[in-house]
């Protein structure tokens, strides 16, 4: 559809030709072009075309648009009468001014006449009459195809404005999908400061730089719709050494980076909400508790895995007591990723985990 839109003055211009020359093949003359022919045949086939130009053009873009397709069908059928009316009388009007001249002037075959019990025929009624059937058959040909144009054009314009508004539904969806994300990231990270502050750590001010660049990458990342995977797995190391820092020895935290990420994009902070919940639900202060978060990049695939112990009614969730993250994550996977994404979230063997395969394009 949008090839043939680029090139619909073209395709326009040529069909008129096209509609103009046919006609005029099929004359039984050798030579169209000498003077009386000229006036005769050509003029008046010219100005029927260009009646039934204005005709085509004012029912594409006016009357179709208008009427055809509201309540006011009647105005449709009105404006059609009065145009060919118009057209018909326009006509009738070049025919006496160029044809009928010149008419005895032709050198038409010799035939007899035509006689009626003994009187002569009388010429056509102009019911009957080809030529009215040629200017009917022509301009209905003209109305017919204006308006399937213009319900076309139509109905691809209401398409057009239905996906635009689509898209616009969804960007504004992932505008505030994003919004959410990080005061909820900002929220845990605080938290996290506030207790290295409570123990007057000399790590504080470690983390406050580490709070920094996660907050940079948040504002000045995070706005693009794609990111290099390299990126992300930086954030992550950011937020992983910043949640370090209050570690005790019964904890371990490990990241893996496997594959090639160099060539990669994804969407931003698709994964912190899963490592949120990892440190949120998988440390314990007086228990051993093991950490293990890993990405696996292939040509065109990544996978993502976060798995962390469970203590008791410590219980990580995909509901409301997960916090908004992890649903948010859900929404843009959907959003971004349809049918080209796999999340798996579940417990075993005192274990949770999330595996997340995307397949990238």
């Amino acid at each position: 559809m949008k090839s043939l839109q680029r090139y619909s003055v073209l395709l326009h211009i040529i069909g008129w030709i096209i509609f103009s020359i046919i006609p005029l093949m099929a004359l039984p003359f050798n030579n169209i072009f000498s003077p009386p022919n000229f006036k005769m045949f050509v003029l008046p086939q010219l100005f029927s075309t260009f009646l039934l130009i204005i005709v085509f053009y004012i029912n594409l873009h006016f009357i179709t648009p208008n009427y055809l397709n509201s309540q006011k069908s009647w105005y449709f059928l009105g404006f059609s009468l009065i145009g060919f009316c118009l057209v018909l009388g326009l006509n009738s009007v070049v025919f006496e001014v160029f044809f009928k001249p010149h008419f005895k002037d032709f050198p038409f075959p010799k035939m007899r006449p035509r006689f009626n019990n003994g009187r002569p025929m009388p010429p056509p009624s102009m019911v009957f009459n080809p030529r009215f059937f040629g200017i009917f058959f022509s301009y209905l040909l003209s109305v017919i195809a204006s308006s399937m144009l213009a319900l076309v054009y139509e109905r691809t314009r209401s398409k057009e404005e239905n996906q635009q508004i689509l898209i616009e539904k969804t960007a504004a969806e992932l505008a505030v999908l994003k919004l959410q994300v990080s005061p909820h990231f900002l929220f845990n990270t605080l938290n996290n400061i506030r207790w290295l502050a409570r123990q007057k750590s000399e790590k504080t001010e470690d983390a406050v730089v580490k709070l920094s660049q996660l907050l940079r990458y948040m504002i000045y990342q995070s706005s693009n719709d794609k990111v290099a995977l390299e990126q992300e797995i930086e954030h992550l190391r950011n937020y992983i050494d910043l949640q370090k820092m209050r570690l005790t020895d019964k904890n371990s935290v490990d990241f893996i980076c496997e594959g090639d990420t160099s060539k990669l994009r994804i969407e931003p902070l698709l994964f912190i909400p899963f490592v949120e919940n990892a440190f949120k639900f998988g440390l314990h202060n007086q228990e051993k508790s093991d950490i293990l978060i890993g990405i696996r990049a292939s040509e065109h695939e990544l996978w993502f895995y976060a798995e962390n112990s469970i203590f008791g009614s410590n219980m990580p969730s995909t509901g409301e007591d997960s916090g908004i993250g992890i649903q948010n994550v859900e929404r843009r996977l959907a959003l971004h990723y349809p049918n080209s994404h796999d999340l798996r979230i579940g417990n075993n063997e005192g274990k949770f985990r999330v595996d997340l395969t995307i397949k990238l394009a």
